[in-house]
């Protein structure tokens, strides 16, 4: 690594250390977390390091790690990582500072925390005071901070199992809905295909309806010229009907002439049997006609189920109506035929007036007029009949047009009904598309700032989470020193206790001693009994066992009822300010174990009463007042009760008074 100059401010947009505590303890793991500024491409060369603050370079590290490379880096977005130290390779403890400092594979400083300290752990720095309202009052709870931060751990990682829980929901709710989304996608397109089908339908059924009218119009058409010709035909017929009345007068004149005729009537005989030859052939072609009208008939009542060949049907029928029409205009022929015929009758006639000779020839015409006449009033007949065949036909046609029209009335009805609905049923499902869309665009965004918040929730739980291990460790540094004060302050405890029993030994010794003096003080006085003899009145009820100490115990309130009357009785009640019990006897475990503070107060207070005792105790006691001469008489008397809790209680002492209650003593009334 190259060597360069190092700041004492991180730069600006560079690397930021997190959660960087002022002290940590030596001989344990340190956590170092840290966050990459937006655009940072980290890599497996960077390291971070432990330097000492007034470090000028980067060779100048205590120890260092290298970096964590993040697997999920987003572009645009902070990165957040963290690196160990371990224990062994950490500085040793003392007010030396120190601070992290992130180096890139360039020798470049890119980001440095605020200075710390590895010190030891003091006791007392680790602990956290609470306050709780119980039943009105204020109490107040000092627990290790650990504890506080363990619940706390707990709250965030039950607040993160419950964001996993509901994230899971989530996915599973956007997994359906993705689902539901390609079902309406997939049932939308294919009614999209069945709409187009039906269009499709419905442009050809269109077309067919379009090519059937103009079929309808066209035999319409045809219709109408056949009603004119056969009027035509008609009017002919009755013309030449005329004719014949009016020719059948001159029969007998022209029968001179039929002879004449013969041979012309067997011209006109063998173009009989042509024309007969042509009807019999039209009228196969008219029982053709039929059978084809028959067959298309078939035809058009299987075309309800196919559309796609009513076009070639309609072009059959076309082509059968133009025969028909070729037929109709060979019969106009054979009709015009019959002109030459009606010319050589006027010939005729025209010989009957002027020779009478020609009668017979006249009369031969008129036979072959009226052979004529048969022949025309066949083809009147034959083209009635083929007009009736195609008045039904056109009559079928029509029926059959009529009912392709209200069927596909009905059809195409049908399809627009369809068309609305499934026009109604895109708008629905485009609607129901774009609202899941919505949804899922908001689900995908709260799905976003779910993890958002629990990658945020997750870096916090683990800065936390070591944090909390570190605390843990100096809290359990803290306890073990706390323990080894606390035995010495048992041993102390004992100490104390043991020259509590010796000054208690010293204290009975010296009451004593008292005793004896006032007992042989009263002995004097008794013998002065007849100098004195009011005095020995009023001492009479008093008798050296009188004066004894009585049983009393340091917890008990005395009876000034039950003692008896005598000189030293100054008042009837007074106020002891007492330490904690001193005698072994009287000081059970629980007692000890539940006010430790308040007996090592009331320890300290004794000793700095007896401080300078020993066994000099009896020639301090007058130095030191009333005080230490009450708490000799209550122990003395603590003494007698255990030893003789029969014996009456002695008077309360004058010079007994009140201790203040503020230094954490026991008041006893006596």
């Amino acid at each position: 690594m190259e060597e360069s100059s190092l700041s004492r401010a991180p730069s600006r947009g560079g690397v930021n250390f997190l959660n960087v505590a002022r002290t940590y303890i030596p001989n344990t793991k340190v956590e170092c977390h840290y966050t990459l500024p937006p655009g940072a491409v980290p890599s497996a060369s960077d390291w971070i390091g432990i330097f000492k603050v007034e470090a000028a370079c980067v060779r100048d590290y205590h120890t260092f790690v290298w970096s964590s490379v993040p697997d999920s880096a987003t572009d645009g977005s902070p990165v957040h990582a963290s690196v160990q130290f371990q224990a062994s390779y950490l500085p040793k403890p003392g007010a030396q500072l120190y601070q992290f400092r992130y180096v890139n594979r360039q020798g470049r400083v890119c980001g440095q925390s605020p200075p710390f300290q590895f010190r030891e752990p003091r006791p007392m720095d680790e602990l956290v005071t609470l306050e709780e309202a119980d039943g009105g009052s204020d109490i107040l709870l000092v627990v290790p901070k650990a504890t506080v931060l363990q619940n706390q751990l707990d709250e965030s990682q039950q607040e993160r199992n419950d964001l996993m829980q509901l994230k899971l929901q989530l996915e599973g709710q956007v997994t359906e809905l993705r689902s539901q989304v390609q079902e309406l996608e997939t049932a939308l397109a294919t009614a999209r295909q069945e709409h187009a089908e039906l269009m499709e339908q419905y442009k050809g059924l269109s077309r067919s309806h379009g090519e059937l009218t103009e079929e309808r119009d066209i035999l319409s058409r045809q219709q109408g010229d056949h009603v004119a010709r056969i009027l035509e035909l008609e009017d002919d017929i009755q013309a030449i009907s005329e004719k014949v009345l009016t020719k059948e007068v001159e029969l007998d004149r022209v029968r001179d002439t039929v002879k004449a005729l013969t041979r012309e009537q067997e011209k006109l005989l063998g173009q009989l049997k042509e024309a007969q030859a042509d009807k019999e052939q039209s009228e196969a072609e008219l029982q053709m006609a039929q059978q084809e009208n028959r067959r298309l008939n078939l035809e058009l009542q299987e075309a309800k189920g196919r559309q796609e060949e009513q076009s070639a049907q309609a072009q059959r029928l076309k082509d059968k109506v133009a025969q028909m029409k070729d037929s109709l205009g060979q019969a106009q022929q054979r009709v015009a035929e019959l002109e030459p015929l009606k010319e050589q009758l006027r010939g005729a006639q025209e010989l009957a007036a002027s020779s009478q000779q020609k009668a017979t020839l006249l009369g031969e015409e008129l036979a072959s007029t009226a052979g004529a006449r048969d022949r025309t009033m066949a083809e009147l007949h034959r083209s009635r009949l083929e007009v009736a065949g195609v008045n039904g036909r056109l009559a079928e046609l029509s029926l059959h047009l009529k009912e392709e029209k209200s069927q596909w009335s009905k059809e195409r009805a049908g399809l627009l009904q369809s068309m609305e609905a499934e026009k109604d049923k895109i708008l629905k499902l485009s609607a129901e598309i774009l609202r899941l869309e919505k949804a899922v665009q908001e689900e995908k965004t709260q799905n976003q700032v779910f993890k958002t918040e629990l990658a945020r929730e997750k870096d916090s739980s683990l800065v936390q989470l070591s944090e909390s291990k570190r605390e843990l460790t100096e809290l359990r540094s803290a306890l073990r020193v706390l323990q080894k004060e606390k035995e010495q302050l048992q041993e102390e405890k004992q100490e104390l206790l043991e020259y509590m029993r010796k000054l208690e030994a010293r204290l009975e010794k010296v009451a004593d001693e008292k005793w004896n003096e006032d007992a042989v003080t009263e002995d004097e006085e008794a013998a002065v009994g007849p100098s004195c003899p009011a005095a020995l009145t009023d001492s009479e009820d008093e008798s050296p066992e009188d004066m004894r100490v009585p049983p009393y115990g340091l917890c008990e309130r005395g009876d000034t009822g039950s003692s008896p009357a005598g000189p030293r009785e100054s008042s009837p009640l007074v106020v002891i300010s007492q330490p904690a019990p001193i005698a072994p006897h009287l000081s059970g475990p629980a007692e000890e174990s539940s006010s430790d503070s308040e007996a090592e107060d009331e320890k300290s207070v004794l000793m700095a009463a007896v401080q300078s005792g020993g066994e000099e105790a009896h020639l301090l006691l007058p130095e030191l007042g009333n005080a230490f001469y009450d708490v000799a008489s209550t122990i003395f008397r603590g003494a007698q009760i255990a030893l003789h809790p029969l014996s009456p209680a002695p008077p309360p002492s004058p010079t007994t008074r009140s201790r203040g209650e503020g230094r954490g003593k026991r008041d006893f009334i006596i």
